[in-house]
């Protein structure tokens, strides 16, 4: 009877280690909208991106992001220009998304695309809001043209 006992606990441990891991993973899923781009430069002065983009291109503060649970996802920016819809839907269109404990890995299949492969790692706030950081030091193949160390993103919940 001990040895049910013990195996019935270590099977309801293992379920329930399960559900939470899927359970973090489809914390992604949903549409998300960006509330803040923090830019850290190497010198530690941070930069508003998100605040200086949307400045100069006011459609993308309303930028959908959505990820769905079978690793896929997009953006829709419906309030941009035709054919900047249009390459902004594009760029995900092949790209996957997928949890390795806390950290969110992206691959990008588009050819064009500089980068390949990135890595976050994440953490959510309550249900509706999510952090992305991401650290360049911990991403090599991704172009560092301003010379930054890492870029922290802040995602709401649609």
């Amino acid at each position: 009877m001990k040895k049910i006992n013990k195996l019935y606990i270590l099977l309801l441990t293992l379920a329930f280690a399960s559900i939470a891991a899927f359970t973090d993973a489809q914390a992604v899923v949903g549409s998300w909208k960006k509330k803040e781009d923090i830019l850290t430069k190497e010198d530690g002065k941070t930069v508003s991106t998100l605040k200086m983009l949307v400045k100069n291109m006011p459609c993308f503060a309303n930028i959908v992001y959505t990820f769905t649970a079978d690793g896929k996802m997009s953006e829709q920016a419906k309030d941009c220009t035709i054919a900047l819809q249009k390459q902004i839907a594009g760029q995900l269109k092949a790209s996957r998304w997928k949890m390795a404990g806390n950290k969110l890995i992206i691959d990008v299949a588009d050819a064009t695309s500089p980068v390949k492969h990135a890595e976050y790692q994440i953490e959510f706030i309550g249900s509706n809001e999510m952090r992305w950081t991401f650290n360049y030091a911990e991403n090599p193949g991704v172009p560092n043209i301003t010379r930054a160390r890492q870029m922290q993103t802040t995602y709401t919940r649609l």
